[in-house]
């Protein structure tokens, strides 16, 4: 079985419970109001601020790398938010290997591909258009496809040099934490500054 997909059989009961997430499911369906996606954005952003941090292995240039934090910048400027990142007292596990780093690629890189049917949900329910006044989700636009098969294609051509079960290890580690980071922020008092955390086991 290709890494890939292996990595998607693996990690799919994981992927699908997202969907159903009560802070995420407005972004498959008319429930969501602009406060929602607001504090969709800060979780996110606060996810991505950690995980980002925690990344010291090397990744190909030439690779795509979706660049999840200046997106998420212009959307919390676009929208007059400020980071929470900073107040969720969360230590990531360093990602400190090529094979951590492949299989936490494998969420962020992946997420492209979802947050372009959720772009057009945001563009139809909101009003939002894609990279103008969204942008994470918006990804690459129409590159998201694209970007993601010269990912893929590099996963493949990695072969042997991957440890496969640190890959697979660190993608649900990836979901995990997401799903975390999505908790915290549903249950998220009206003050931010109250926000009570604690870390993920």
């Amino acid at each position: 079985m290709r890494l890939i997909e292996a990595l998607r059989s693996h990690t799919r009961q994981q992927h699908e419970a997202l969907h159903t997430h009560p802070l995420l499911n407005g972004l498959s369906n008319a429930s969501l109001s602009m406060a929602d996606f607001h504090r969709i954005l800060l979780a996110f952003e606060a996810y991505y601020s950690h995980a980002e941090a925690a990344c010291l292995a090397g990744w190909p240039e030439d690779v795509p790398n979706a660049p999840v934090l200046t997106w998420l910048g212009s959307d919390l400027a676009q929208h007059g938010l400020t980071s929470q990142a900073q107040r969720i007292p969360f230590l990531h596990p360093p990602i400190d290997t090529r094979s951590k780093l492949a299989g936490y690629l494998y969420t962020k890189q992946g997420s492209t591909l979802g947050g372009h049917v959720i772009s057009r949900h945001l563009e139809r329910h909101l009003g939002l258009i894609p990279r103008l006044d969204q942008w994470f989700f918006a990804g690459y636009g129409h590159d998201n496809g694209p970007n993601w098969k010269i990912f893929a294609a590099h996963i493949d051509a990695l072969g042997n040099a991957l440890d496969p079960d640190e890959v697979l290890a660190s993608a649900r580690r990836a979901f995990e934490t997401i799903t975390w980071f999505c908790d915290a922020f549903h249950d998220m008092k009206p003050n931010p500054h109250l926000l009570k955390t604690e870390n993920l086991s």
